[in-house]
């Protein structure tokens, strides 16, 4: 049976979508978009991680010490240890002789070549005689006294030890050390600021003023128990290098001090400031007035009764009553300021002029008051002066009009702040991290000058007076830190492992105003001023610590009990009226206002490399 034959149809493959042509710059404006939109939140998830409490360090990293290089010949003379040395009077190449075969006798190492080859260079024969007696001393430690009693000197060479006479008078040489200004800084103790001027050699052996720092190298050199007494020895510093003429065993001593100071130790600071700050206001109190109606007022020109906006007609109260002295508001309990300073001034009643015999009316008595607002205080606790009354009632019983204001007010209110600066310090210098505002005061005025000038006004006579205050003029400002101030300084210890902390911590705050001085008071003509001294001082609160302590590289301290709280509580009622069951509640006001502050500080100590990596990823 065959199969059919299908037929086939050729579809012709569609046209390709047109797509624009890509413009280079909009790709690059494009690129830098998402950029841009990566790292602002890689930075906001930076702040969200930063409010995780960092965790102490529950053990402590690989410890590792950096020792200098030590040839197999100078390992034994510190390994090889000798029960009993026992010279008198011996001549020193016998005593030579003696401590090398000492030396085959009891070296333990696995060498296979045992012993130290000791050698006695003496041209002039002077053959001292030497007498000691040592137990257990290593074989360094016995050179070292059979060489020092008798002036000779020993140079440990690859392959020998060589014992010459001169001790450290002879055979100097002269050899160049690199050094750089971080271990300048470190060995003199001097800030670390790069010279100005072309560096000029500056040998130490001469006198020059001002010291400089070779002078204070070889000050250090002499501390650590090298001496430049010899004859030709001398040190030279050309801001890159020191060039040492010394003896080989001098010189030895200043490479390994040197490769000790040479490695730079520099430690990342990361402090980290978390500060919670919590409000909260709650208050509910009435206030009553109460007044007999007396007198009706009524309209002086038509006689008819004033009625007031209910269409109630007004009376004169013979009699008022009211609470509001009794059951405080917390802003009335607690005012921002004791004084209320301002401007008065008054003038006297004068009698008017007499015209045909008939007295006209004078001027009456005047007093005008101009009030002066001190500073206000940033960050004071809430008491709600800002908010109005929740309701008023207002009505009459019988001949009585009665009024009540109702005061009832419930706030919360809270601030995060969160700062964590990070600094990388040398060792042993100090760093100071401030989060903190500026605030500027003046620590002196000018006098305040006042003038009353007299005069006749409209031509009738009556007395008119022009008065002119001039307030003093702040003068010598000064700048106070307001916030937190930490001031660390690590050192790094021979472990390359612990880091020793001196923090001082300080957190400033500002309080308010102090007023200083007397009032000024001018008299002219029956006006009398009376103008406030204005002289406001700041008034700070200081909370500071000082502590030393030892971190693991990478652990984190934290020092907590900066905290704060401050309440202020109003409980007033009536006598007898506010003790009376539910009804009493009316006649009582109640507020508290709270603020709380808690302020933790984290400080992380790392090491770090000169490449900026932490240097335990090195190791």
């Amino acid at each position: 049976m065959e199969a059919a034959e299908s037929d086939s149809v050729t579809v012709p493959p569609l046209p390709a979508a047109i797509e624009p042509a890509s413009h280079p710059a909009t790709e690059q404006a494009a690129s830098a978009v998402s950029v841009r939109d990566a790292t602002r939140m890689k930075l906001l998830h930076e702040v969200e991680q930063g409010w995780r409490r960092s965790e102490p360090l529950a053990t402590p990293g690989p410890e590792q010490k950096l020792a200098i290089p030590s040839s197999p010949l100078r390992q034994k003379l510190e390994t090889i240890v000798l029960p009993q040395v026992s010279f008198t009077r011996a001549e020193i190449g016998q005593v030579v002789a003696t401590l090398s075969a000492a030396s085959e006798t009891y070296d333990r190492s696995e060498s296979p070549v045992k012993g130290v080859n000791i050698v006695l260079v003496d041209a002039e024969a002077r053959r001292p005689h030497v007498t000691i007696v040592l137990r257990h001393a290593t074989l360094k430690r016995a050179l070292d006294f059979v060489t020092e009693s008798i002036g000779y000197q020993y140079e440990v060479q690859d392959d020998a030890v060589v014992v010459r006479p001169g001790g450290e008078h002879g055979n100097l040489h002269t050899q160049v050390f690199p050094i750089t200004r971080a271990t300048v800084s470190r060995l003199t103790g001097r800030t670390l600021i790069p010279p100005a001027a072309p560096v000029r050699v500056s040998v130490a052996t001469e006198s020059h003023a001002g010291g400089g720092d070779a002078t204070d190298l070889k000050a250090f050199l002499q501390q650590a128990g090298i001496s430049f007494a010899a004859e030709g020895a001398t040190l030279a510093y050309d801001g890159t290098a020191l060039i040492v003429t010394q003896s080989k065993r001098n010189l030895e001593r200043i490479g390994n001090l040197l490769a000790r100071y040479r490695d730079v130790r520099q430690v990342e600071i990361e402090a980290k400031f978390m500060e919670v700050q919590e409000g909260a206001l709650e208050e509910l109190g009435v206030q009553w007035k109460v007044s007999r109606r007396g007198v009706p007022q009524l309209d002086p020109a038509t006689g008819a009764p004033i009625r007031d906006a209910n269409g109630r007609q007004v009376f004169v109260p013979q009699e008022s009553y009211t609470t509001a002295g009794v059951t405080r508001s917390l802003g009335g309990a607690f005012p921002t300021s004791t004084n209320n300073p301002a401007i008065t001034i008054d003038s006297a009643a004068t009698a008017g002029p007499v015209v045909d015999g008939v007295p006209m009316p004078g001027t009456p008595a005047e007093s005008r008051v101009i009030p002066v607002a001190p500073p206000a205080i940033p960050g004071s606790v809430a008491l709600g002066n800002a908010a109005g009354a929740l309701g008023s009632i207002t009505g009459f019983v019988g001949e009585f009009d009665v009024g009540a204001v109702i005061r009832a007010l419930a706030q919360q209110q809270g601030t995060d702040l969160l700062s964590s600066p990070r600094v990388t310090v040398l060792s042993g210098n100090a760093a100071t991290i401030t989060v903190a505002q500026e605030l500027r005061y003046p620590q002196s005025y000018g006098e305040i000058q006042s003038q009353v000038g007299s005069g006749s006004g409209n031509g009738t006579g009556i007395s008119a007076a022009g008065v002119t205050v001039t307030a003093g003029t702040p003068q010598e400002f000064a700048t106070r830190n307001v916030g937190v101030e930490l001031k660390v300084t690590p050192t790094v210890e021979d472990d390359d492992r612990t880091i020793s902390l001196d923090l001082n911590p300080k957190v400033t705050e500002f309080e308010g105003f102090v007023e200083y001085g007397g009032p000024s008071i001018a008299i002219s003509s029956g006006v009398t001023v009376k103008v406030p001294p204005g002289f406001y001082q700041p008034i700070f609160s200081v909370r500071d610590m000082s502590t030393r302590v030892t971190l693991w590289d990478g652990a984190t301290l934290v020092m907590g009990g900066l905290t704060r709280e401050e309440v202020k509580k109003v409980h007033d009622k009536v006598p007898i009226l506010g003790d009376i069951p539910l009804l009493g509640r009316l006649f009582r006001s109640q507020g508290e206002s709270s603020q709380k502050r808690n302020l933790l500080i984290f400080v992380t100590a790392t090491l770090v490399t000169p490449g900026g990596g932490p240097l335990r990823a090195n190791r």
